[in-house]
């Protein structure tokens, strides 16, 4: 069972993005904590259109901007967000993985991302996961709205995002 199975089991909408890794065992996690996803300039871009700061793009300023840290094992990170989107602050709720779990407030969504790494025939890939699940029928058309401009540079964020972890995971390997 994956771990963000525990924290959103059903969903409205979800995003699966992968990756193979040069990496032949499952590094550390530590390792996205590190990572500076500023490095793209395409996430620099689109951050930068959403109005968001572009410095120092990691995990941590994401906890900060309201994610929080659901759960995390050897394999798996899994972050959540409570918010309304659709909203120019987005209406971020803050929480604690319980809260999380137990929240169902009406007009919400409910994230959760994950990075996830997994073991294949052909190999080690690293993929990403993104659940939402919205609390309300209203909730339900604001996000489908939002989501049919955002969802597709949504994927090109995390893609790249994918992309610049296996870059720092190779450099370990040299």
């Amino acid at each position: 069972m994956k771990l963000i199975d525990k924290y959103l089991p059903r969903w409205d909408f979800a995003k699966c993005n992968q990756i193979l890794l040069n990496n032949k065992e499952i590094p550390e996690n530590s390792i996205m904590n590190h990572v500076d996803f500023g490095k793209s300039r395409i996430i620099r871009f689109l951050f930068f259109l959403r109005g968001l700061s572009t410095k120092k793009l990691n995990f941590d300023k994401a906890l900060r901007a309201g994610f929080i840290l659901l759960d995390q094992n050897k394999s798996e990170i899994v972050l959540g967000l409570i918010a309304q989107p659709w909203k120019l602050k987005g209406n971020i709720i803050h929480t604690t993985p319980s809260g999380f779990s137990e929240f169902d407030q009406s007009d919400f969504i409910k994230a959760a991302w994950n990075f996830r790494y997994e073991k294949k025939q052909d190999g080690l890939y690293l993929t990403t996961e993104t659940r939402i699940h919205c609390t309300s029928k209203n909730a339900h058309k604001k996000f489908s709205i939002y989501w049919s401009f955002i969802g597709f540079f949504s994927g090109v964020i995390r893609n790249a995002m994918l992309k610049i972890i296996k870059s720092e995971l190779s450099k370990d390997l040299v």
